[in-house]
């Protein structure tokens, strides 16, 4: 019986080492075909702090032909709108009101390629994207306590949002190498991604949308395997 027993552990042992080669082969063979990146983009919008959110970004790119190069990506997005405080009649500040928003955004790009890849100087690319997203906003509020102001009442609220967008960007790739496949990418977005879907759902006085703004942002692509023609 403890022979049987050892057979299946050393059978089971095998197989996972050559689960794990198998992986690291397909990952070899078209290791030449993706290519990782990182990236970040800033957004202009003057409802926010420093008058913009933010974005942190990594994902993959897959190598079909050389002009059409599909893109994954998952995306962190992040801000803090302009708080606002409410005075009395006399100027005494009653309460104190902040808002921020966060974003976990999956998309796809199929990415278009434009520009002759002889040429060496870079290329264009095009950048159709859909997005899901799950937004989370929150508000917090300070307000004066009439019978004891050493202590001020804190109202918290939260809500979310899961939404599915579609947008677009413009870039301009130059490689770093004539030998690596490593290069960087800099974009500008029409951004997809309605953070005023999750805001919109707190108590406040204003209408927030972030559909249709202006991003601009730098991918940094990176392979370790040379070039091929």
């Amino acid at each position: 019986m403890k022979n049987f027993i050892f057979a299946g552990r050393f059978i089971k042992l095998q197989m996972k080492k050559i689960l794990l080669l198998l992986i690291l082969l397909t990952f070899t063979t078209y290791a030449q075909k993706i290519r990782p990146f990182i990236g970040c983009s800033a957004y202009v919008h003057t409802d926010f702090e420093n008058r913009g959110f933010g974005e942190l970004k990594l994902g993959a790119e897959y190598k079909f032909f050389y002009y059409l190069k599909p893109e994954i990506e998952i995306s962190y997005m992040f801000g803090n709108l302009e708080g606002f405080t409410n005075y009395d009649e006399t100027g005494l500040a009653i309460s104190e009101y902040s808002q921020k928003v966060s974003a976990v955004n999956y998309s796809f790009s199929p990415k278009f390629i434009l520009g002759n890849k002889d040429d060496g100087d870079g290329y264009v690319q095009i950048l159709p994207k859909y997005t899901y997203s799950n937004i989370q906003a929150s508000g917090h509020r300070f307000s004066r306590n009439p019978i004891e102001s050493s202590k001020p009442i804190e109202e918290k609220k939260k809500f979310s949002s899961n939404e599915h967008s579609f947008g677009i960007g413009l870039g301009y790739v130059v490689d770093f190498s004539d030998e690596n496949s490593q290069s960087i990418a800099l974009n500008i977005y029409l951004n997809n991604v309605d953070l005023g879907k999750a805001l919109n759902k707190l108590e406040t006085n204003k209408r927030f949308n972030t559909e249709y703004v202006i991003g601009f942002g730098v991918n940094y692509y990176f392979s370790l395997k040379k070039k091929t023609i």
